[in-house]
């Protein structure tokens, strides 16, 4: 949340924010090997995006998995990134 704050009213990048659809989108990704420490996937984020990325990448991200990449039942017919994604198809 404090991420959130600052990157929305004070336009500062000081994390990524890792909320429970980001992590899953990025497990999928395989952009992390975390399964349940959302510190350690932010600090893997933090290692593979420019700074100037982090908080669009949690927000475009964060909306991915709660519209398409959900938990349950991903569409990865309609997912725009499943030709880069290691897990499409796994879920259907």
């Amino acid at each position: 949340t404090a991420y959130v704050v600052l990157s929305v009213v004070f336009m500062i990048n000081d994390g990524v924010v890792v909320d429970t659809h980001v992590m899953r989108v990025t497990q999928r990704l395989g952009l992390t090997q975390q399964q349940k420490n959302r510190e350690k996937a932010e600090r893997d984020l933090m290692a593979l995006l420019p700074r100037e990325q982090w908080y669009e990448y949690a927000k475009l991200i964060g909306a991915h998995g709660r519209r398409t990449c959900n938990a349950r039942k991903p569409e990865c017919d309609a997912c725009a990134v499943k030709d880069l994604c290691p897990s499409a198809g796994r879920f259907t």
